[in-house]
């Protein structure tokens, strides 16, 4: 059987989904689902992925995403990549988790996002699981009607903004889906490309339309340099810049393994640029250290704290810059 096609260009906007193996279950324990949303959260920090809806049941998920730069392929082998490898380790099995790759569906977002997000969101209801979307934990359709407290990865502006309030949006997911578009998901020959045939044909010449991108590129916040990242961290660890680059073996320096993993995870630097800034033989040497304060940060409250304050200071910097 032939691989689904792949549709990857900057600014595109995609319904992704996957299912575990043999339908056994994904997500078992509330740590589960809140890895799952981290990860997440993890490649929109990486990557600058827009999310616009997520719906996580117990045997699969939804994503609601665009991709700026045009890498759907690296953003979900990380996401499944790593999420496969967690469940496991806490379910004490080995093997795939889901049933094979993702899916993936191009939509032409003008046409056809918000009723996309309300596929997603009602999928808790179709399946029995709760009777309003609203009532559901792990879809993204209460964030929607408190978005004041939805996370900040969450892209909820574009969906909202047409319609007067939040309660507007919930009766329009209230209304259910149009029967055109649960036929397109119901066939057995699906077509990658929910859109027109002004879409697809473009798509296919190679031209797909990201008008909406015009707008995201100017407002959407810059990467920052490898030397913010590297001055902040000596500024909240109170030590020089030059004592970053001093590595002793065996002598734990956990500022110089924030600095590394702060570059791979706002920078986008890979693991040989990181290498090579910090003239190690190795690239393992820097996949290590990240994987250490990746680990660290899931138990230890003051490193996550110290890393959320970086953050901070470092996207603080960029947009004080920019404007």
């Amino acid at each position: 059987m032939s691989r689904p096609l792949r549709i990857e260009y900057p600014g595109a906007y995609y319904h992704v989904m996957n299912r575990g193996l043999t339908g056994q279950r994904a997500f078992v324990s509330e740590v589960d689902y809140g890895g799952f949303l981290a990860l997440i959260e993890d490649a929109w920090r990486r990557w600058d992925i827009r999310v616009f809806s997520y719906c996580l049941m117990n045997t699969h998920y939804h994503l609601g995403l665009q991709t700026p730069h045009g890498n759907l392929q690296r953003v979900m082998r990380h996401i499944d990549g790593v999420y496969t490898q967690r469940f496991n380790r806490a379910h004490k099995r080995d093997g795939p988790l889901f049933r094979g790759r993702y899916k993936a569906i191009l939509i032409d977002a003008d046409e056809y996002l918000a009723a996309v997000v309300r596929y997603i969101h009602l999928n808790p209801v179709d399946a029995k699981k709760a009777y309003d979307p609203g009532d559901y934990p792990w879809s993204s359709h209460h964030c929607y009607l408190r978005p004041g407290k939805a996370p900040r990865w969450l892209a909820l502006q574009e969906v909202l903004s047409g319609y007067d309030t939040p309660r507007d949006f919930h009766e329009f997911v209230l209304s259910g889906n149009k029967e055109k578009l649960l036929e397109f998901y119901s066939s057995k020959r699906r077509s990658p490309i929910l859109a027109d045939e002004g879409f697809i044909f473009r798509v296919k010449r190679g031209r797909p339309s990201i008008s909406r991108e015009h707008v995201r590129y100017e407002t959407k916040i810059l990467k920052p340099s490898v030397s913010s990242v590297i001055k902040a961290v000596a500024d909240i660890y109170q030590v020089s810049e030059e004592a970053l680059f001093q590595g002793r073996r065996g002598k734990r320096n956990e500022a110089r393994q924030v600095v590394m993993y702060l570059m791979r995870e706002l920078c986008g630097s890979t693991l040989g640029e990181v290498a090579e800034i910090f003239s190690l033989g190795s690239y393992g040497s820097v996949g290590g250290a990240c994987s250490v304060i990746e680990k660290r940060a899931q138990w230890d409250r003051t490193l996550r704290r110290r890393l959320e304050q970086l953050r901070e200071i470092v996207c603080f910097t960029i947009i004080q810059k920019k404007t």
